[in-house]
């Protein structure tokens, strides 16, 4: 009696383990929801994921979305740097569109961050606080050495590259970085001299010397102008940091392109995550000549060739001789940047 009691008592005791102890274990192994919203000014994009809150590394992606929403173009058109209202109800309209998805999900909660065309509006604190009077979501405007370092954090927890061999390399509509590590262990951000919109601009002002209130795309180019846009975008690039110039040079250096200027208006050019320069080259020239109506990226279409010209130049005055695309944006960093999630 007394072993059959004894072994019943072990039955019901790993019964219970099995019952109470394993799901918690299981939870806790299985992560939290967290959801992210990347307010670019481009594009407002939301990236919804499982995350280790102890390692606060990515388990595993469940959605993401984005939609088009113009700030950068909008704030270079109003003449008095500020948010229009048609902009603004644009915004408003896919925060709450995106927020509501997150919610589908029932994540944590939803950090958002906004970037370059928010840094630089007059009214973009007002604005930042009607987002969150309308949609609950609290909108973070984060300065361009933060961008760099959610940028570098989102590609290295997606990616087996090794943090101290790596520059990402985040190129926006109104802003562009270069991040790596230095020897300490801290973050360099280069703060690029251009970005998708002023270089676009630039080529109509500067080399089609046309004006920006009359003509809004660079677009058809000749073989002319493609060649000067290049020597334009080279003479931006050579002012990079020293220490940047350096990384790129080593033979262990991978570079990560991230962002949707990668994802979505270079990399369908030579159809491959690993973009070389001379095939760059060769797809770019096959734009020369081309309207808006006979490039593809409908809206986008005024930066389907400026965009890819920039990167070439670029590459070509920095001696980067490939550039490996992930598909990552601010909203990855910002799903595991500590800071966010205490």
């Amino acid at each position: 009696m007394d072993r059959r009691f004894i072994w019943i008592s072990l039955i019901i005791l790993a019964v219970i383990l099995l019952v109470v102890w394993v799901p918690r274990y299981e939870a806790q192994s299985q992560g939290e929801i967290r959801a992210a919203l990347d307010i670019g000014s481009g594009a407002t994009n939301l990236k919804v994921a499982k995350v280790d809150p102890k390692t606060n590394k990515i388990i595993s992606k469940i959605f993401e979305q984005s939609i088009p929403v113009a700030y950068q173009k909008h704030l270079e058109q109003s003449g008095n740097n500020t948010f229009d209202e048609d902009i603004m109800n644009q915004g408003i309209r896919a925060i709450k569109a995106l927020k509501e998805i997150a919610d589908s999900y029932h994540a944590k909660k939803v950090v958002a961050v906004a970037t370059a065309a928010f840094r630089q509006a007059a009214n973009a604190q007002q604005f930042a606080q009607e987002v969150e009077r309308k949609t609950g979501v609290q909108v973070r405007i984060i300065n361009q050495d933060e961008e760099g370092i959610l940028a570098f954090r989102g590609a290295l927890a997606v990616t087996p590259a090794q943090p101290e061999h790596t520059v990402v390399w985040d190129i926006g509509g109104g802003s562009m970085q270069l991040t790596a590590l230095t020897e300490s262990g801290t973050y360099l951000v280069d703060k690029g001299k251009t970005a998708s919109i002023p270089f676009k601009n630039a080529i109509i002002q500067n080399i089609e010397h046309k004006d920006l209130k009359v003509t809004q795309t660079p677009n058809p180019m000749n073989q002319e102008e493609i060649e000067a846009a290049l020597q334009l975008a080279g003479e931006a690039a050579s002012e990079a940091n020293p220490f940047i110039k350096d990384k790129l040079q080593e033979p262990k250096t991978e570079v990560l392109a991230v962002g949707s200027l990668f994802n979505y208006g270079v990399r369908p050019l030579v159809n491959e995550n690993t973009i070389k320069q001379d095939q760059l080259r060769t797809a770019v020239m096959k734009l020369a000549g081309k309207s808006d109506a006979e490039l593809p990226g409908g809206s986008l279409a005024e930066v389907a060739v400026s965009n890819p010209l920039l990167v070439l130049g670029y590459m070509q005055a920095l001696h980067i001789n490939q550039v490996d695309v992930v598909s990552i944006n601010n909203a990855d960093g910002a799903l595991t940047y500590p800071a966010y999630w205490q």
